[in-house]
């Protein structure tokens, strides 16, 4: 497969008032996959903490390097990244 990207995109196929159901449910899984990632990476180092390999304390701050290395905390804000690390921690210490 060759894809050629000196060709101008029509503007109108990025109209997402025009898209199918399809096109938004693969568009928005995209958008939503680093924040999912995010989720999932909390949950793991929720684990290897309740595990005993490494401190809460350094969990945190591996995670919240993460969301500000990926823009997390600029697409989400850091009010909602910590809601999601303090979620994680919680459901490891019960």
């Amino acid at each position: 497969m060759t894809l050629n990207l000196e060709v101008e995109i029509d503007p109108t196929r990025l109209d997402p008032t025009k898209w199918t159901a399809l096109q938004t449910e693969i568009c928005m899984n995209v958008a939503l996959a680093k924040r999912d990632a995010f989720i999932a990476e909390a949950e793991r180092a929720a684990e290897f903490v309740r595990l005993g390999f490494i401190t809460r304390t350094v969990a945190a701050d591996y995670l919240h390097e993460a969301a500000i290395y990926n823009q997390l905390t600029f697409e989400y804000g850091t009010d909602a990244i910590q809601a999601i690390m303090s979620a994680a921690f919680d459901s490891e210490a019960a």
